[in-house]
């Protein structure tokens, strides 16, 4: 006999009293899930919210398509959601299904803004750039799909091995006269090698510089963007109103000549983090480039990596950053060809020396954060250099010689407020005999990754 919970919850049907026997009672039951009792609205916020996660791209197609196959009353709600279905991503090896997967999801998303996700790099390539898998064809028929839609994107990220397919992106968007949604754009041509010194841009049948979105006029609204051995026609940008900026791994003779940098950061005084590894703008060896001044008042994190350390002081010398609070100074030669290592002594040198001026061009008294990558220079203009870091409180060293991993040792003391150091990829050896003749802050965390094992020294 069902309880009266259980009556409360089923359909009951009382037949006609035809005699004295007692009526018959007829129980019908119809399950129901305390889901179903979440309004829609709310179903839909929940769905979004365990689909939609910044570090999990692939997810973010697995879960909609998980979620929409519960039940019948899930995928109504599913289907009924078009920011569930914002989310494109394409990868190799490229099939039938993820292409008629984005024709599914354009359609789903409605009107919605798109974040588009292309990861194109081929983990078997043999360095040989007619060789790919992935071609200008393949790419073209992508824009074809995707292009139409260049009034919805939010989001557009393409990583690839070779120059083709970003061409063809290139000259694709060119035809793209407005996207007001676009906020954020990652390109990257992942060969580090093109920064070598001296290294030619290939292939150089398509060095020419593209005017992407009808000469940058359709990009009112981008924030942030990342070229990663990407270049552009950089007077026909359209770079404004950025608050963050990667230059990265570029050929030399692609870069923007030195009126086009500085016309480029004079659209963009609100720029919050800087990044430029590898090359800046072209620096002509004969002029004065200490009279030009690129000030970038709300700068707060600057990440600079070099391939000549003379270059690396000319270009310096020319930003004014007064409100700095993260600076990372990398050597890029030195994984590019790690045989070919440079002295950086006369860089931090310069940046010692302009911080003893009333108003330092880059205020190392006021860094809270602090990373080395790469380093070789001498003990006194390492001692220097960090003496003068009275505010900070991290520091990683990576890659450092033991050279200059001593002297940082030897001058952590004169840095009170430091909390934590950290060691990666650094000279077991090395550490071993710095640690024990120096004494370094009270407090401080130590953690040590080096290039055999790894241990956290805990709080020293």
């Amino acid at each position: 006999m069902p309880s009266l919970q259980e009556l409360d919850s089923q359909d009951v049907i009382v037949s006609p009293l035809t005699s004295k026997r007692r009526p018959q009672i007829a129980f019908h039951t119809r399950r129901y899930s305390p889901v179903q009792s979440i309004p829609i609205e709310l179903m839909s916020e929940i769905f979004i919210f365990a689909s939609h996660s910044p570090d999990d791209i692939q997810g973010a197609i697995s879960q909609p398509i998980t979620i929409s196959h519960v039940c019948n009353h899930w995928r109504q709600v599913s289907l009924s959601t078009p920011s569930l279905w914002t989310t494109i991503f394409l990868a190799l090896p490229l099939s039938k299904n993820q292409l008629t997967r984005t024709i599914t999801w354009i359609f789903r998303s409605r009107n919605r803004p798109l974040h588009i996700h292309m990861d194109f790099r081929d983990p078997s390539w043999n360095w040989d750039e007619a060789s790919h898998s992935f071609g200008w064809k393949a790419m073209e028929n992508i824009m074809r799909l995707i292009l139409p839609q260049a009034p919805r994107w939010h989001c557009i990220e393409l990583l690839t091995d070779t120059w083709a397919p970003i061409f063809t992106f290139l000259s694709y968007t060119t035809r793209v006269k407005s996207a007001p949604l676009l906020q954020n754009i990652r390109l990257a041509r992942c060969n580090e090698y093109f920064a070598a010194k001296g290294e030619p841009f290939r292939p150089a049948n398509l060095a020419l510089p593209v005017a992407w979105f009808g000469g940058g006029a359709g990009l009112c609204g981008l924030r942030q963007l990342s070229l990663s051995g990407v270049h552009l026609d950089w007077t026909n940008s359209g770079l404004r109103g950025l608050k963050e900026l990667e230059l990265k791994y570029h050929a030399q003779q692609v870069m923007p000549t030195l009126p086009e940098f500085m016309t480029i950061m004079d659209a963009n005084p609100g720029l919050e983090r800087l990044v430029i590894l590898g090359w800046g703008p072209k620096l002509d060896p004969g002029s004065q480039t200490v009279l030009q001044t690129i000030q970038l008042p709300q700068l707060r994190e600057f990440e600079f990596g070099f391939v000549d350390v003379d270059y690396a002081v000319d270009l310096l010398s020319m930003f004014y950053v007064p409100n700095l609070q993260v600076l990372s100074i990398e050597d890029v030669a030195s994984d590019i060809r790690p045989s070919q290592s440079q002295d950086c002594s006369r860089l931090f040198d310069y940046i010692s020396f302009v911080n003893e001026t009333d108003s330092p061009r880059i205020p190392l008294s006021s860094l809270l954060s602090l990373s080395l990558r790469g380093i070789r220079a001498g003990n006194a203009s390492i001692c220097q250099f960090l003496g003068h870091l009275c505010s900070i409180q991290s520091l990683s060293v990576i890659g450092v010689d033991a050279v200059p991993l001593r002297a940082l040792c030897s001058t952590l003391h004169t840095c009170p407020t430091l909390s934590t150091l950290t060691l990666k990829d650094v000279d077991a050896a090395a550490v071993a005999l710095a640690f024990p003749a120096n004494s370094f802050p009270p407090g401080l965390r130590i953690v040590i990754d080096t290039c055999t094992d790894r241990d956290d020294f805990g709080d020293m």
